[in-house]
């Protein structure tokens, strides 16, 4: 199965232009990147939507509100659209984050799963998560951890 797993940026960036994955100085970004296993990683952007950790980007201050969520949406759609699944952790991430990747999701009926609340709780999870979602071993996931919510999820 074709699996995305996301988080959304970090605050704090170092300065100038390179791969996305170098950009944002964010332990949960790493964390997650590094147990991205069998599956493709992103990192929700305020300024960009989605982008791949190669993306190459220009550092930047800005924190998604209402009217980013409208302005990004078509952005997150059509990247998710080349998915079988969305995993999204969202330990850390504002709500803004949240409702986007659900909002994107819905639209296009897309499956979704978050996982995460605080900072890094239940990443720990995300191996065995991502796991069962690449092998297409979907049933009782959400007994892998507490924080899991899933939608558009026969």
């Amino acid at each position: 199965m074709k699996v995305l797993i996301a988080t959304a940026c970090g605050g704090k960036k170092n300065k100038g232009k390179m791969p996305a994955i170098d950009l944002y100085k964010s332990s949960r970004i790493k964390a997650v990147y590094n147990r991205r296993d069998g599956a493709e990683f992103a990192v929700l952007s305020a300024k960009y939507g989605l982008i791949y950790p190669d993306s190459i980007i220009k550092d930047y201050e800005q924190i998604l509100d209402l009217k980013g969520v409208k302005k990004l949406l078509s952005q997150v759609i059509e990247f998710i659209r080349k998915y079988e699944l969305v995993v999204f952790f969202k330990g850390g991430s504002r709500e803004e984050y949240r409702e986007l990747i659900k909002q994107a999701s819905n639209q296009i009926n897309k499956p979704l799963i978050l996982i995460g609340n605080r900072n890094q709780e239940d990443i720990g999870k995300l191996d065995e998560l991502l796991l069962r979602c690449t092998e297409g071993k979907l049933d009782k996931i959400y007994e892998i951890a507490p924080s899991i919510e899933i939608y558009n999820l026969l």
